[in-house]
């Protein structure tokens, strides 16, 4: 990762990803500050309150700006798919599958609840807000199935290594971030909702972890090579032996 600097926040933001990552990291954050806000229990009209209702405000707005912005993104993942099917092994092949489908899915239905948001398709029985959490439900399951899939991985090296190397601690990190992200998406989709503060926080690791990926890569340091001491030559002038004589008599 390179060091903190303003060119590299620009090469941060000239990224599609990185812009959207890093308003995920504010979304979250606002929405860690809602929860924390609402254990005080505000008066209406305070300080606190006026805030809470800011942080919210920046909360909805990020993410229907993300959701923009999230057209399309499901082809990548489609057009993966068919390559799950060449897994040779059947176990791996199956949760690879499931991840990508159910990832997949979760993309087009929150396209179907934007456009229902937008009043472009009909409510039907479900808003474009009920269409959403369905939506998530499907993301819920994809970040499980996630975490099963590095998890596995990493037994699997651990039983062919003696030490942890850095493809176990990868996988740990990757299992850990899909776990956080299954709070997150679980809360969300009302399928198991806890509380807008540890969702709030949970998020904004996983969103900096994002940030992190996205981040400008430290360039190398070529290793200077030390070039070895010049030999001074002596040249011998008539002065020179005369003084050294003179020194050695």
């Amino acid at each position: 990762m390179a060091e903190m600097s303003i060119d590299n926040f620009n090469v941060l933001c000239t990224k599609a990803e990185g812009r959207d990552k890093l308003a995920r990291l504010f979304q979250y954050s606002a929405r860690a500050f809602v929860g924390l806000a609402s254990l005080a229990a505000p008066k209406a009209g305070s300080k606190l309150s006026s805030l809470e209702g800011h942080a919210r405000t920046a909360m909805v707005q990020l993410a229907g700006a993300r959701r923009t912005h999230r057209w399309c993104k499901e082809l990548p993942v489609i057009q993966s798919i068919p390559k799950s099917l060449s897994i040779k092994d059947p176990v791996d092949r199956v949760l690879d599958l499931l991840q990508k489908v159910s990832l997949a899915t979760f993309m087009i239905v929150d396209h179907v609840g934007h456009m229902k948001q937008w009043k472009i398709l009909p409510g039907g029985k479900r808003a474009g807000a009920g269409t959403i959490q369905l939506g998530l439900k499907f993301f819920c399951f994809s970040n499980m199935v996630g975490a099963l899939v590095q998890m596995k991985k990493f037994f699997a090296l651990a039983a062919s290594n003696d030490s942890m190397g850095k493809l176990e601690m990868a996988c740990l990190k990757t299992a850990f971030k899909h776990m956080l992200l299954v709070l997150q998406t679980a809360h969300l989709s009302l399928l198991c909702p806890s509380h807008d503060a540890l969702v709030g926080v949970a998020g904004m690791i996983t969103s900096f972890m994002d940030v992190k990926a996205q981040w400008p890569a430290a360039k190398p340091v070529a290793a200077a090579v030390a070039a070895p001491p010049a030999l001074e030559k002596k040249v011998a002038t008539p002065a020179a032996d005369e003084k050294d004589n003179a020194k050695s008599s």
